[in-house]
């Protein structure tokens, strides 16, 4: 605007206005005073030439752990962070309560955003992501493995099938698991390759044999049968002879 002097009263013509708060910024005008928008740092301050104030309001970039263009346009919490992040009119011009997720159930690691892995005995993986609850996992249970061992799975233990010895040990590499259970092999006193395919007495020996879970794995009645009627010896397995007159 411009003050004009003249020669009637009030002697001087006067359109100046008050100059609108400019972009990124609020208030009444000038004059009375701006403000920066939320999320916007700077100042409005007024002077005499055009445009009749300096302004520098400047949008805040996003805060660490965020992301997004910059604080007035919106920042959403990086993957695997919880919280918010709201424009405000003080410094440091935002609130931001981004915060690291822990790892999930059955996973181990400081946080989600630097790492977890599945707990020994758990196949998959867990990554993160930007929506509720902030990861995805994938982190599941091993089977026992079969047939030389039984069981729930391998994180609650498995146990060596019977007629087998060893043990079962999660672990966090594929298969996920060490599997030392081995086949035992047929007793004293009987014939077979190994318990699990099956074992019988040895000729001349009477009972049964079957497989057991617990050591030694197997539970045998195998015993030598007596020599008969009208023959002498130790047993059958030894060897029997007829009595003498006994052909």
């Amino acid at each position: 605007g411009k003050v004009v002097a003249t020669t009637t009263a009030p002697y001087f013509y006067s359109n100046c206005s008050a100059v609108a708060c400019p972009a990124n910024s609020a208030g009444t005008n000038v004059p009375t005073g701006c403000a920066c928008n939320a999320g916007y740092s700077g100042m409005v301050v007024a002077t005499p030439l055009t445009p009749f104030y300096f302004s520098n309001c400047s949008a805040v970039a996003c805060p660490v752990n965020s992301g997004g263009s910059n604080v007035p346009a919106g920042c959403n919490c990086s993957a695997g962070f919880s919280g918010k992040v709201v424009a405000i009119t003080t410094a440091p011009y935002f609130y931001s309560n981004c915060s690291s997720v822990a790892c999930p159930a059955n996973s181990n690691g400081l946080s989600v955003p630097q790492g977890c892995s599945c707990n020994a005995g758990y196949s998959g993986s867990v990554v993160s992501s930007t929506t509720p609850p902030y990861y995805v996992s994938t982190c599941a249970a091993v089977p026992c493995p079969v047939p030389a061992s039984f069981g729930i799975d391998v994180p609650h233990g498995c146990t060596c099938d019977i007629g087998r010895n060893g043990t079962v040990t999660a672990t966090t590499t594929p298969p996920y698991y060490v599997s030392t259970c081995l086949n035992v092999p047929c007793p004293i006193n009987t014939t077979g390759v190994d318990l699990p395919s099956g074992c019988a007495c040895k000729p001349g020996f009477s009972g049964s044999v079957y497989a057991t879970i617990i050591a030694p794995y197997h539970n045998s009645t195998c015993t030598p049968v007596f020599c008969p009627a009208n023959s002498y010896g130790a047993s059958v397995p030894d060897s029997c002879a007829c009595n003498p007159g006994y052909s």
